[in-house]
């Protein structure tokens, strides 16, 4: 509808929709009845994934966890349409994880062949 005010996720900051989209994530695992422990064991994906989830860390999760994690919290139609939105939703240059790399200062250089 024109005019209309902008859903209220719209208006969250980008470095808080990773939060946000934590939040989401735990309500439904709570009102599910469900540990950490328990969704991760429903949808195949890591205690720890779901806990950085849970707690903002990550900027965008992977497409496939999202559906995986939906499908263990049991969300269809309407809800795991949400649900997926929110995630993409979630996307933020706040936080971008380093994979295979040393901590500060303790890289090596490579040696002239």
């Amino acid at each position: 509808m024109a005019g209309a005010a902008p859903a209220p996720e719209t208006m969250i900051p980008a470095d808080e929709g990773p939060a946000r989209f934590g939040r989401l994530l735990r309500s439904h695992r709570k009102s599910l009845g469900a540990t950490q422990r328990l969704l991760a064991a429903r949808s195949t994906v890591s205690v720890r994934a779901i806990r950085d989830l849970e707690h903002g860390r990550v900027g965008k999760p992977r497409r496939d966890t999202v559906r995986l994690i939906a499908a263990g919290l049991g969300l269809s139609g309407q809800a795991r349409a949400d649900f997926e939105r929110a995630a993409e939703r979630s996307a933020t240059t706040s936080y971008r994880p380093t994979t295979g790399t040393s901590a500060p200062g303790t890289h090596r250089k490579r040696r002239p062949v």
